[in-house]
């Protein structure tokens, strides 16, 4: 499988890699030097054909060839909006959304959500959800690593999201399934968001808003499941449907 790793400011030429790139390179994936790797900058979605000339842990040197647009991108907007949970969900979360195509993802505080981060705690967070994205999408192949945003009040988050074509509020007690709507918005191209609940659930005051935000409330069956799953059987759905 070819080896890939983000390096910011894509140009051809002879440069330097910092510290966290060097180590994945020289020390996870043990490149030496002469050694072939790929290199992708997620912000503006080209790569470039690069080598090893001298390898170390902490600032290998690297040779790049000429960048091109990125092979792997994501098609049309994907966005999940994302209640704030205890532990590593989030970050399970990124991780998912990044390897099934999501182009944002807005974590948001919720009422019933456990987690209530603050400002200070919320910029850590974004930083460690953002290299999640990173390396999530340079293990899957992806050039695009989701923008990761956040941690927003629940109406900002629906705002933010509020320029999708189509919206989808998941509640389990929605009396609309899920899959009909999106079938439609996936086979007419439409760009796409998803809002899902902390492990408590929505109130109905939330579902209120968000359909006020022409969220459609949709459910996902009978079945309970967890809001990780949730995130990643919708996104999963889209990709299935989406065929690509």
């Amino acid at each position: 499988m070819t080896v890939r790793a983000p390096v910011p400011d894509l140009a051809e030429g002879e440069r330097a890699l910092p510290a966290e790139t060097s180590r994945y390179l020289c020390r996870v994936r043990r490149l030496v030097a002469g050694d072939r790797f790929v290199a992708f900058d997620p912000a503006t979605r080209t790569e470039a054909d690069a080598v090893i000339v001298e390898a170390s842990a902490e600032a290998a040197r690297v040779a790049v060839g000429a960048p091109r647009p990125a092979s792997v991108v994501a098609g049309a907007e994907l966005v999940l909006v994302y209640a704030l949970a205890k532990g590593d969900k989030v970050d399970t979360v990124v991780r998912d959304a990044t390897e099934l195509g999501a182009t944002r993802v807005l974590v948001t505080r919720t009422e019933r959500a456990v987690v209530k981060a603050s400002r200070d705690r919320a910029a850590d967070k974004l930083d460690r959800w953002r290299r999640v994205a990173e390396q999530a999408a340079r293990q899957c192949g992806r050039s695009d690593p989701p923008a990761i945003d956040g941690v927003f009040d629940w109406p900002e988050a629906l705002e933010r999201a509020g320029d999708c074509e189509a919206r989808f509020c998941l509640d389990p007690r929605a009396p609309d399934a899920l899959g009909r709507g999106l079938r439609t918005a996936v086979e007419q191209g439409a760009s796409v968001a998803f809002a899902v609940g902390p492990e408590g659930g929505l109130s109905a005051a939330e579902v209120d808003l968000a359909r006020a935000k022409g969220f459609l409330p949709a459910s996902l069956g009978a079945f309970v499941l967890r809001t990780e799953t949730v995130a990643a059987a919708v996104l999963g759905a889209v990709r299935v449907l989406a065929g690509r």
